[in-house]
């Protein structure tokens, strides 16, 4: 199954966005930066069972998922093989996912590509920087595979 995600433009301001990371500050830090590019629609959480949580509780679009890898509950691969695998409900598996990190770690980076992950940007991160990981988030096309996503070892922080 290939999965587009939008037409050539991207819209930021149209787009709901679920932040992940245990870094308040760090969430407040890239809020600002998707608000001032227009974004209206955001919504944070600080680890993966609190995503899994907001999903469970109330179905809601989310647009892209921008997670930290480096949480105290869990990292950020174990959430995007949850979204890959289907067993976060109310949200589609093939769900755009940026993947950020303080290290480019060759096993990290090799289990995000393996889990299909839409974009992956290294601290620190600059608001064009995340503005372009969401386009291209929105925009990259992938075939799911359910089966190889369950079998892969996620490497913990």
């Amino acid at each position: 199954m290939t999965t587009p995600h939008s037409s050539p433009a991207v819209r930021l301001e149209e787009l709901h966005i679920l932040l992940v990371d245990d870094d308040s500050s760090f969430l407040d830090f890239v809020e600002a930066i998707l608000k001032a590019f227009g974004v209206r629609k955001i919504t944070r959480a600080s680890s993966g069972l609190e995503v899994y949580q907001f999903f469970r509780g109330q179905p809601a679009v989310v647009d892209c998922i921008v997670s930290d890898f480096s949480m105290a509950e869990g990292n950020g691969l174990q959430l995007l093989q949850a979204m890959r695998t289907g067993n976060v409900p109310n949200v589609r598996p093939d769900v755009p996912f940026v993947l950020l990190t303080m290290s480019g770690d060759e096993a990290t980076v090799r289990a995000a590509m393996q889990l299909d992950v839409s974009s992956y940007l290294v601290k620190p991160v600059t608001p064009v920087k995340i503005k372009e990981a969401i386009v291209k988030a929105r925009t990259r096309s992938f075939s799911l595979d359910v089966e190889r996503y369950k079998r892969l070892a996620i490497p913990v922080s």
